[in-house]
């Protein structure tokens, strides 16, 4: 049989069974299991044996072939997306979200854009529940459509690229905690040279909004959360001060993160509280904001937190990454040395050595 190339990769966490379930089935109705693993993490420590939570999954994933991991070291969603990178044995990754499901030949889109386009991030369109209401990409984001792609941002529900890059660029912010991680990665590549973007006419998902305990929209003191994050972004991208370049940040920040954040509670008093409330946090954290926004200001491209991308922007990224890709698209699987190579075999040859002495 060949070999997988794809890893499939889903975070889930209690309660949320009965979709998992569901995105799985749609899946399996594609035969995606037949061209890419499908990897689930649980991201959440519970007072449950792993053995339990792992036959709950399998029972909601039927005959699905699951793999199974867990994520309770520093169980964020920075932290889980980073467990799933992880655990991903494959050349390729795509990161679904698990309120999902899944319609069309999801692995064979995939495929063709990245062969279409040097992308380090690649997306598919989405839509509420049943409805032909789109939810990603925005309409409003700026973007760009070229060979195909809508390049702009790939903002979560799916994200698909290559393991290694994703590695070779540093994976996983961990002070996204619990918002914003892929805004901050999406903006890491460009800025590296990597465009990102949708595949616009093929394969679909469903957003199911009725999924519970959403660890972003149902997550209590999410205000905290998207505060922290946006605090992070200004200052890693030195985009603290109001110029001409972080006029869309200020802008989206102000029009819609506040607001999404604090819902109608949002006020001066209410919003200056809650940044004197992540003060000892950003003094903790201070040293390492500082180190990485260093090595930001070395990155080739200097775009600012939520860009306005113009045919420019796109056509020079794209043709930095025309050749940076390459040595992606060429990785071959990952193969576990045999016994008798490297450092496992020059264990096993010692142990026997002790055994015959």
């Amino acid at each position: 049989m060949r070999e997988r190339r794809w890893t499939i990769s889903i975070l889930t966490i209690p309660g949320r069974e009965e979709w998992l379930g569901r995105l799985v089935d749609s899946l399996m109705a594609e035969r995606l299991d037949r061209q890419s693993r499908i990897s689930i993490v649980f991201n959440r420590d519970v007072p449950e044996a792993p053995s339990e939570v792992e036959r709950a999954i399998r029972r909601a994933c039927g005959r699905a072939p699951v793999e199974v991991s867990f994520n309770v070291t520093e169980p964020t969603i920075a932290g889980g997306r980073q467990a799933q990178l992880n655990a991903c044995r494959t050349e390729r990754i795509a990161f679904v979200d698990d309120d999902l499901t899944v319609h069309g030949d999801l692995v064979g889109a995939l495929d063709e854009g990245l062969a279409r386009a040097p992308l380090g991030l690649i997306g598919i369109p989405s839509f509420v529940n049943d409805s032909q209401v789109a939810f990603k990409p925005r309409e409003s984001t700026p973007s760009v459509s070229r060979r195909g792609i809508r390049f702009s941002p790939v903002q979560g529900m799916l994200v698909g690229g290559y393991r290694r890059l994703l590695l070779d660029v540093g994976g996983f912010n961990p002070r996204r905690r619990f918002w914003g991680e892929w805004t901050e990665l999406n903006l890491r590549m460009w800025r590296l040279g990597f465009p990102t973007g949708y595949v616009m006419d093929g394969p679909f998902l469903r957003h199911w909004e009725r999924a519970p305990d959403s660890p972003t929209r149902n997550r209590a003191g999410r205000e905290v959360d998207i505060l922290w994050g946006l605090m992070c972004t200004a200052l890693e991208f030195d985009a603290e001060g109001i110029t001409p370049d972080t006029a869309s940040f200020w802008k989206l920040v102000e029009e819609r993160y506040l607001a999404y954040a604090f819902g109608p509670e949002l006020n001066p008093r209410v919003l200056l509280s809650t940044a004197l409330k992540l003060t000892p946090l950003l003094a903790a954290e201070w040293s390492a904001i500082a180190a990485y926004r260093e090595v930001r200001r070395r990155d080739p491209f200097q775009f600012a937190p939520f860009p306005e991308l113009t045919e420019g922007d796109v056509a020079e990224v794209c043709a930095h990454a025309e050749g940076a890709i390459d040595k992606y698209r060429e990785a071959g699987p990952i193969r576990v040395p045999s016994p008798a190579a490297g450092w496992r075999g020059r264990i096993m040859r010692r142990a026997q050595r002790l055994r015959s002495a």
